[in-house]
């Protein structure tokens, strides 16, 4: 799959994506702020809701492939 957003994001966002659980174990559900998804609407020439379902698709490649290493 290919990348778009997430090489765009500080090195805490990506941290933020990647997460899947908070501290005690609780599932941990990722909610991009907005300033995050103005600034790469504007960078990727995409609205809003684009961007936040690109996130999102990102997001759960990024973490299949987190658990298929482990």
């Amino acid at each position: 799959m290919l990348l778009k957003a997430y090489p765009l994001l500080s090195s805490a966002s990506k941290r933020a994506l990647k997460r899947t659980k908070r501290s005690f174990g609780k599932p941990y559900s990722y909610v991009p702020r907005g300033a995050l998804l103005e600034r790469l609407a504007k960078k990727l020439f995409m609205s809003k809701e684009e961007i936040y379902s690109l996130l999102m698709k990102e997001r759960e490649y990024l973490i299949s492939l987190e658990k298929g290493k482990k």
